[in-house]
């Protein structure tokens, strides 16, 4: 192996690494119960006219601490504990229910966050498990939906033995999967999709309840261009936090100002990691080479490299876009051209 290619792979790895690290700190940050409070607010309609600190204070539940173990879907879970909180503190994050689904058949399968909710104005307890997936692009190569509805359908599944035995179908869960996609086109951006299960009546005038079949709902929010001066408070929220423009300390500001989060220490240290691991990305070599190339006059493997790391998830094609120094609905189009 010669010494370029040595290095070439150390500096892959490099990147590969500070991407990991990134998405921790991407889903621990979105894993406080102040921001989960917004998220669900905006993607679940049992919430729409709830206040923020009432869904973060009394409707998140917490969860006993086994977040680290994994779950066998044939084996029963452990209870789950409930811990409600008093106010928007922005220190409770979910810990402890189980990341986890594992199948001897289906290998396993990692929820980025995974918790459960109590459904406002019920006496019955009903409660919803909520998956929340963070996508750095939403054309990953296959439909989010698609990837939800086999999420949503684990998170049933893993209900038998825990939840329900047998012929105890009654007690199933509704589950909601939500998906948040960071970088979308601007024609897809600060848009918000929904599905789930409806009746159909094709003859009769006879109904089922529709708590016996509304058992699972896939929510997509894309973020992208238009995502910070969206009308929707989570997606704007959300588009600021992973904003690349905005430094760690204006992002700070945004939460404490706009949305009335308390930035503690946690929140400060995830938001100024998500902040630095996004430049350090490219720090280790990659965006110098990506700009000597450009500068150099050699465009067409500058654009093979953000290709690359676009098609590895390593850069979002909006910064693919902007180290190229072209409009991003001009890159995308290059970058479909290529994958072809």
């Amino acid at each position: 192996m010669n010494e370029v290619t040595a290095s070439e792979i150390a500096q892959n790895l490099d990147v590969a690494d500070e991407k990991a690290k990134y998405d921790a700190s991407a889903r621990k940050l979105v894993a406080q119960k102040s921001i989960l409070a917004y998220i669900l607010k905006s993607a679940l309609d049992e919430f729409t006219d709830i206040p923020v600190k009432r869904i973060a204070g009394e409707f998140i539940e917490g969860t006993p601490q086994v977040s680290e173990i994994a779950v066998h879907q044939d084996h029963p879970d452990a209870a789950c504990s409930r811990e409600l909180t008093e106010t928007l503190n922005g220190s409770d994050r979910i810990e402890g229910m189980p990341t986890e689904d594992i199948s001897v058949r289906e290998g396993t399968v990692r929820y980025d966050i995974r918790f459960m909710v109590q459904v406002p104005g019920r006496d019955d307890r009903m409660e919803i498990i909520v998956n929340i997936e963070i996508q750095n692009k939403d054309t990953p190569g296959y439909p989010i939906p698609k990837r939800g509805v086999y999420y949503g359908s684990r998170l049933i599944s893993a209900q038998r033995g825990t939840v329900f035995k047998d012929q105890e179908y009654d007690r199933i869960k509704k589950v909601a999967s939500i998906w948040i996609c960071e970088d979308t086109a601007m024609e897809r951006s600060d848009a918000i999709n929904e599905y789930r299960f409806v009746e159909l009546c094709k003859r009769g005038e006879y109904r089922e309840a529709e708590a016996n079949y509304d058992l699972m709902r896939i929510v997509v929010m894309r973020l992208g261009q238009a995502g910070e001066q969206s009308g929707d408070d989570a997606i704007r929220l959300l588009s600021k936090v992973f904003s690349t423009e905005r430094s760690a300390e204006e992002k700070k500001v945004v939460l404490s100002e706009e949305f009335h989060i308390e930035v503690t220490e946690e929140i400060s240290r995830e938001v100024s990691q998500v902040c630095n691991l996004s430049t350090g990305i490219y720090d280790k070599g990659v965006r110098q080479g990506i700009q000597e190339g450009i500068l150099e006059g050699k465009r067409e493997g500058a654009l093979e490299i953000l290709f690359g790391l676009v098609k590895d998830n390593l850069l979002s094609i909006t910064d693919a876009a902007k180290r190229a120094n072209i409009e991003r609905s001009v890159f995308e189009k290059e970058y479909m051209a290529y994958m072809k």
